[in-house]
């Protein structure tokens, strides 16, 4: 071999080695200062942020009961002139509580005494003959109505026929017939969550419901 062979054949490895060794220093420059551990192990960004999670307030629960008038006796519905003007009627003789006394009840209307019996609490008082049942009573029956039940009870009423109209700062409703037997009719009264239910058979003294509202609402 020549010496200018020789030389020229050292120059293509050298110029070999060259490349190479550029190679390796920008492949070493693209992944230095970050171990392939460590870059594994970073947390990376995400596109869409996770939701948070949302607790409903807790809502009250409803009442279903007024916060007004609560009578516990029914004798507290009446004044002393209303209890008079009943004559000879007792309120609440001893037989209206025995199963089956045929008491009458706040309606004749099936659907009425259903909400009636819906109801969570109630009072009835009735005024009746002491010896037992006659041809001559009255019934109230108290209710105390959630504003659902109070919407379903104007419903029925004007849906039975009655006749209603605003009065003293409540919903009043009514109804009158005779027959036969004499004169028989309601009279309904919805204010504060309260319904006052009354079914009467001759019997019921001149502003009777009126007495009633004076009484409960006292206090308005």
């Amino acid at each position: 071999m020549t010496r200018r062979r020789m030389w020229v054949l050292l120059g293509a490895v050298g110029s070999l080695l060259v490349i190479a060794l550029v190679v390796l220093l920008i492949v070493w420059r693209g992944g230095a200062g970050v171990p392939e551990t460590e870059a594994a192990s970073r947390p990376q960004p995400s596109s869409t942020p996770a939701p948070l999670a949302v607790t409903a307030s807790p809502q009250p629960p409803s009442k279903s009961v007024t916060d007004g008038p609560h009578p516990s006796q029914c004798e507290q519905l009446y004044s002393p002139a209303m209890v008079a003007a009943f004559g000879d009627l007792a309120l609440n003789p001893a037989w209206v509580a025995e199963e089956n006394s045929g008491a009458n009840r706040g309606s004749a209307d099936p659907e009425l005494v259903t909400l009636i019996d819906a109801a969570e609490e109630k009072l009835t008082c009735v005024w009746a003959n002491a010896g037992g049942a006659s041809g001559v009573g009255l019934t109230t029956e108290l209710v105390w109505v959630t504003p659902e039940q109070s919407a379903a009870v104007q419903s029925r009423l004007s849906a039975a026929g009655m006749n209603c109209y605003e009065e003293l700062a409540g919903m009043r409703c009514i109804v009158e017939g005779t027959d036969d037997g004499g004169v028989s009719g309601e009279s309904h009264f919805l204010r504060d969550g309260i319904w006052l239910a009354t079914y009467y058979f001759n019997a019921g003294p001149d502003g009777y419901t009126h007495d009633m509202i004076a009484n409960v609402w006292a206090d308005a």
